[in-house]
Formats: structure tokens, C-alpha cells, sequence
């Protein structure tokens, strides 16, 4: 999946020692893919396929690289991708792709070039488009807080190369799509991965702050008992993510009577049997791992890993509110 999606980052670094803290890293990974997909869901209206198959054709055109200062133009000779090509790397249909690929050229998100699809430059600094970008940076540049803080090991800092936000923004397209890389095979469709990831989030949030207790189950050997979980009603998770209560409830139903999710009288939870399939451990390790290589990258763009807090654009984002 994604073989077409170049990274403008430097190469991967040789592979780490295994991490053990994966599941720690989950939940904080859960937390930025929540506050992306929030915004996600309001700029592109409730379209979750289509603000996916923007953010590849972003990501492939080049214009997020710090070469280019996410100022390729229109028209401008640079990287682009086919609809076929961006149907093969999304393992998705060619049809629906191209409906949500003619959106976007409507829309003025995205252009056809020689060369393939692209985003034009001046895409970048339109509010809606503006604020997600600086919105996928920051919850990046959080979850590399959280997890200092949580005394994760991290890349070193190369204090001696300038820092441009554009790399963070390139790695944070990264990020997300690898969530979507290594989970949607085992669901439906991208809409049940991204309700079943923000149920997950909502679930964990008691204690993902915690320190003592984050800690005390950040390892995938260890899974936090379901009485330490809090329910989310589906209504909720239909408001954060700007979906039909109609569309929820059926995808909820459906996801309920495959085991992965569980009702309760407070609301929604994601199986225990869920969190603990071997498969899922294995794509959560994978993700995790990838992830990490993408931080090796990062470094190597002069990201403060010795003080993450130096790189925020606006600031270190609020939390999706589950209330």
C-alpha cells in the first residue's frame, strides 16, 4: 500500500532495538489521529475517503517537502500521480477514487498536470487547508511531546540544522497515513477504522495522561482492564467526527456483531478480545515501528527532540473532547 508515496525525509536509519513501550505509543498515536480526523471531517464535510485521497496526492505531488517550502505552483514541472496509480497505492476502486479525485478538482484542491495529480501551491494558504496542515504539524510535534515526557527514547537532536515546520508537516502526512497503511485491511471500510480509532481514543483517555498508570500498561503484554475504560455513546463519536447519526449507528451495529465492538449502558467500547487479537498487535507493532523510523527521519530535519515544544507553529493543540 502507498508504494507510489515517495518521503522527501533523508533515508530510514538501520532497524532499532524492539520497543517496549508499544502500547503507550498507541494511545498517544490515537490522540493525533483523532484531533486530525475532527478537522479532517470539517474541512472535507463529513468525506473521509476524500480528505485521505488528498492527503496522499499532498504528499506524493511534493509540495510539503521543505525543498519545495510548500510553494509548487500549478503547472509546475514536480511529482503527480495518476488515478490508477493512486487507486493501486489506496487498494481502492477506481471509480471511487476518480469521483473523489473529479471533487477535488472541482473544489480547486487538486489539479491535473503532465506529470499526474497535484496539489497547487497556492492550495496551502487557503484558511480551511491552512489550519489542517498546521493542525496534522502540531498533533505531531504533541505526540512527540507526550511521549519525551513519558521518557520514550527519541532520535537525537541535530541542534545545528534549522528547523522548517514543512518537514514536520511532511512527516506528519507520514504518520497518518501509515495508521491507515496498516489497520484498513482488517475493516470494511475507512470509515469503521476511523470510528473504531476514535472509540479507542475515547475509551483510553482516563488514563492516558496518567502517568503512573500509562506506564504501568504501556507494553503490549499488558492491557488495561475494561473497568478502567471509559464508554463513549456512539452520538458522541457521530459529533467529534461529523458523521450522519445514521451512518454511526449502522457502521456501530455492524462492528458490534463482528466482536470488535462491545454496548455498554454508558456507551461504546472496543473489545477486549479486539485489542488483544494477535493480528491487531502485530499491525499496532508495525505502525509503531514505522512511526519511529519516520522520527529517525525527522531528526535528520533538525526536529528538537530535546524540546519539542520549540516547534509548534500555534501551539500544543487541545485534546478531542469527549463530553
Amino acid at each position: 500500500m502507498f508504494a507510489r508515496v515517495k518521503s522527501n525525509l533523508p533515508p530510514s536509519p538501520p532497524p532499532q532495538p524492539p520497543f517496549t513501550r508499544g502500547r503507550l505509543m498507541v494511545r498517544l498515536l490515537a490522540e493525533m489521529q483523532a484531533s486530525c480526523n475532527h478537522t479532517n471531517m470539517r474541512v472535507f464535510e463529513g468525506e473521509f475517503d476524500r480528505a485521505i485521497i488528498f492527503m496522499v496526492v499532498a504528499r506524493e505531488s511534493g509540495a510539503l517537502s521543505v525543498h519545495s517550502g510548500g510553494q509548487a505552483k500549478s503547472g509546475e514541472a514536480g511529482q503527480g500521480i495518476s488515478v490508477n496509480a493512486l487507486a493501486a497505492s489506496l487498494s481502492r476502486p477506481f471509480e471511487t477514487v476518480r469521483r473523489h479525485v473529479n471533487a477535488l478538482i472541482a473544489g480547486g484542491l487538486c489539479v491535473r498536470t503532465s506529470a499526474g495529480l497535484m496539489v497547487p501551491g497556492e492550495v496551502h494558504a487557503r484558511p480551511g487547508i491552512a489550519g489542517l496542515f498546521r493542525v496534522y504539524h502540531d498533533t505531531l510535534v504533541r505526540l512527540i511531546e507526550d511521549l519525551v515526557s513519558y521518557e520514550v527514547p527519541m532520535p537525537e537532536t541535530r541542534p545545528h540544522i534549522p528547523y522548517d515546520w514543512h518537514t514536520g508537516l511532511a512527516a506528519a502526512h507520514d504518520v497518518l497515513l501509515s495508521g491507515i497503511e496498516f489497520y484498513s485491511s482488517r475493516y470494511q471500510s475507512w470509515i469503521d477504522l476511523l470510528l473504531i480509532g476514535t472509540v479507542m481514543c475515547a475509551n483510553a483517555r482516563p488514563f492516558t495522561y496518567d502517568r503512573e498508570v500509562s506506564l504501568a500498561y504501556a507494553d503490549f503484554t499488558r492491557l488495561p482492564p475494561e473497568s478502567m475504560r471509559a464508554p463513549v455513546p456512539a452520538s458522541v463519536i457521530a459529533r467529534v467526527l461529523n458523521l450522519p447519526a445514521s451512518t454511526t449507528q449502522r457502521r456501530v451495529n455492524a462492528m458490534i456483531a463482528e466482536g470488535k465492538l462491545i454496548r455498554k449502558t454508558a456507551g461504546l467500547l472496543v473489545s477486549q478480545a479486539a485489542l488483544n487479537a494477535p493480528v491487531q498487535v502485530g499491525d499496532a507493532r508495525s505502525s509503531t515501528d514505522h512511526t519511529r523510523q519516520i522520527f529517525a527521519r525527522l531528526a535528520a530535519g533538525g526536529f528538537r527532540f530535546d524540546d519539542p515544544a520549540l516547534c509548534y507553529v500555534d501551539g500544543r493543540p487541545p485534546l478531542v473532547a469527549f463530553d
